[in-house]
């Protein structure tokens, strides 16, 4: 087993609030990874970037980084497309730039049109992109988006550039709660660990959610989804995975699943 926790952004106990801060950060935590948010907008340029990658590693940090939320590979409006694909295609250039492994995207909306068709629309685009990092294609948890567990993986039997992001709480939320036991959890690992991908990237948080649809994050102390069962697939399997923290309460919950998967606190 290789594992390696971080968090989504910069520590909140972070006294600095730059990115090589947040890389310090999670270092002093005692985190290994560290996932850089570019929520709104693509924040460094690519000699900033070589920084961080520099630092993260003299620090043994794995960096990843997830794109804005403004993208849909599948839009309507063709206007809306070719941005989505500029976006992309300057958060990989950045994730190359600081030695990133991937880059994590929000791939679109079916907005009425046939599942079929947004695939291949999402595959299409997907194959156009090319760079050191892998484009990392997130599961979501709205009824009403691209990204179901069988979709991201029939993504990288089809697109070789392509990795999946294992959001646990948004396919807890899709499937309303779908995640119950050990098993359930084992099942989503080995079906992309069969595909050879390694290692897995995933997303933890907790979740609220409504007829299969997510609501906001919760502590992982919520137990929606119960990451303690996460914690006990990885102790007693040989996956190789990165947890990125996406909680309110992100450091502390990171630090708390890595006591989990150790073994150092009782589950």
């Amino acid at each position: 087993m290789s594992v390696r926790i971080g968090t989504s952004g910069i520590p909140a106990a972070c006294k600095g609030k730059s990115t090589l801060d947040g890389v310090k950060c999670v270092s002093d935590l005692g985190l290994d990874a560290f996932e850089i948010a570019f929520v709104r907008n693509i924040y460094l340029i690519e000699e900033s970037a070589r920084k961080v990658g520099e630092i993260a590693k003299k620090l043994d940090i794995s960096l990843s980084c997830h794109a804005p939320y403004y993208i849909n590979l599948a839009s309507i409006n063709p206007s809306v497309i070719v941005k989505s694909k500029k976006f992309i295609a300057d958060t990989l250039r950045i994730a190359d730039a600081m030695g990133a492994k991937i880059a994590v995207v929000h791939a679109g909306f079916y907005m009425g049109q046939p599942k079929s068709q947004v695939f291949e629309l999402i595959k299409n685009a997907c194959l156009e992109f090319k760079s050191k990092a892998k484009l990392g294609i997130e599961t979501m948890g709205r009824q009403k988006q691209f990204g179901s567990v069988d979709e991201v993986a029939r993504l990288v039997e089809e697109c070789g550039n392509v990795s999946p992001v294992i959001d646990f709480a948004h396919i807890h939320a899709r499937t309303n709660g779908g995640l119950k036991t050990k098993d359930d959890f084992k099942a989503i690992l080995d079906r992309f660990d069969g595909l050879g991908v390694s290692p897995i990237h995933c997303h933890m948080t907790g979740i609220k959610y409504r007829d299969g649809n997510e609501k906001h994050h919760l502590a992982i102390s919520s137990f929606e989804p119960d990451f303690r069962l996460l914690a006990n697939v990885l102790r007693e399997n040989s996956y190789n995975a990165t947890i990125i923290c996406e909680s309110p309460l992100m450091e502390q919950d990171a630090l708390l699943f890595k006591k989990w998967v150790t073994n150092q606190t009782k589950l």
